[in-house]
């Protein structure tokens, strides 16, 4: 409570202030609000009622009031949606600057990782983009749902920013959907030093906007990049090399790689002898799959890529036919079908670069910790902090809500540190083989 109560002292509160018109002489100015807050999210109470009760009875409450008399319960509501909503993403900073000037966390390496939290909304009040475009021209109000849509496939109506995702919580394990939105975590030092909150189901697109935010609002700039197969993209590679920073992502078909089956399967452009002299692949045939045409492709998100398509010179009578073309798919016989292979250059050099990079011992040392310092704050958050639902609607409201869940536990985190005598700690280290 006492680290609590001097971390929020030595912080620039400065755009929370500016959020109030005015500041009554009995009410409890915007740090004292923070504090209070801040302590209740650190045990774990999260209502507004249950810190109005906790300010009347808790004498840990009472010591951050400094004597003043308590806030109700719609003071604590208005704090969190109409001020701290407000300013809270250039607050965060102000943690995660004053950690890097003390040397508390590295500032070399971040960790990303996603997880998918339930929106403060009725589960049953989706609306389907493919459902309302059938029936765009017959009603206006269909206009109005495309519109809030957006670039989604869904919404609910009682929570317009939220999106229907698959939890990983799913009792009944029918893969049922829930309104939620996808919260990112960049942990350095086992602190939560960056975060986003998205409608995206997935984490692949959310890497660029994450860092450019990040970038924006931090002092420093990290310089290695560690995350799952999930990000991996040929946009994201190109973002993170024109940006000079080291990629230390696992290839999605990392795993599958090392299996006999993959290593066999002689239709994979993998397993094919590729000339870079006269730019051909050869199959396992001793035939040439020779240039045929580059296409370009555009993403969701605008990105262009190049895709370079190569065509065999001679499929005819071929034993391998059955075992090398693949799908049903095309309705052309199999001895009428010739081997085409498509693929970018661009990403192919990314990722060739990757595993080599995550195979060193540094990599593998980053790699581990990834997994239990980004994994494990989704897991102290959801697990020890018992928070699986949001308690605020409206993206701006959940990201206020999500960063205050942040520096509470990065100030339990610092407390615990403290305690154990690990402050300054960076990296788990490997264990040494026997």
């Amino acid at each position: 409570m006492r680290l609590l109560s001097q971390f929020v002292e030595e912080m620039d509160l400065t755009d929370l202030y500016s959020t109030y018109s005015r500041i009554w002489e009995n009410q409890a100015n915007p740090r004292k609000m923070l504090k209070i807050v801040l302590y209740s999210y650190m045990n774990h109470n999260y209502s507004s009622r249950l810190m109005e009760t906790s300010c009347k009875r808790d004498i840990n409450f009472m010591y951050l009031l400094e004597g003043m008399s308590a806030p109700d319960h719609s003071t604590f509501a208005r704090f969190r949606s109409l001020h701290f909503a407000l300013c809270s993403e250039r607050i965060m900073p102000e943690m995660t600057n004053f950690f890097y000037d003390i040397k508390e966390i590295s500032g070399d390496a971040i960790f990303i990782d996603g997880t998918k939290i339930e929106a403060c909304a009725n589960k049953y009040t989706f609306v389907w983009k493919k459902a309302v475009s059938k029936n765009l021209e017959k009603l206006k109000e269909y206009t109005q749902k495309m519109y809030i849509c957006g670039e989604r496939n869904s919404y609910s109506k009682t929570d317009n920013d939220a999106t229907f995702m698959r939890m990983k919580e799913d009792a009944m394990g029918n893969g049922q959907l829930k309104a939620g939105y996808n919260v990112q975590y960049g942990v350095d030092s086992e602190y939560i030093t960056w975060l986003a909150v998205g409608p995206q189901p997935t984490d692949t697109v959310t890497l660029i906007p994450f860092l450019e935010s990040m970038k924006k609002h931090l002092k420093f700039k990290y310089k290695k990049i560690v995350a799952d197969a999930g990000y991996e993209s040929e946009e994201n590679y190109v973002y993170l090399k024109n940006n000079e920073q080291l990629s230390f992502i696992k290839p999605a078909n990392y795993e599958i790689s090392k299996t006999r089956k993959y290593k066999t399967d002689i239709g994979i452009i993998d397993n094919m002898e590729y000339n870079a002299d006269g730019d051909y692949y050869v199959c396992k045939n001793g035939k040439r799959l020779l240039y045929s045409n580059t296409i370009k492709r555009k993403s969701k998100t605008g990105y262009q890529s190049e895709k370079t398509i190569y065509t065999c010179e001679e499929c005819s009578n071929c034993l391998y036919k059955s075992k090398c073309i693949k799908g049903n798919n095309c309705k052309k016989p199999l001895e009428d079908r010739v081997k085409n292979i498509e693929t970018s250059k661009i990403f192919n050099g990314c990722r060739k670069e990757n595993p080599e990079r995550i195979l060193t011992d540094e990599g593998c040392k980053l790699r581990m910790n990834r997994s239990i310092q980004a994994e494990g704050s989704f897991g102290e958050l959801k697990q020890d902090m018992s928070f699986r639902r949001f308690m605020c609607k409206g993206k701006q409201n959940v990201l206020a809500e999500s960063i205050l869940l942040a520096m509470a536990h990065n100030i339990n985190k610092l407390h615990n540190k403290i305690q154990s005598g690990r402050t300054g700690t960076h990296l788990y280290a490997l264990k040494e083989s026997a």
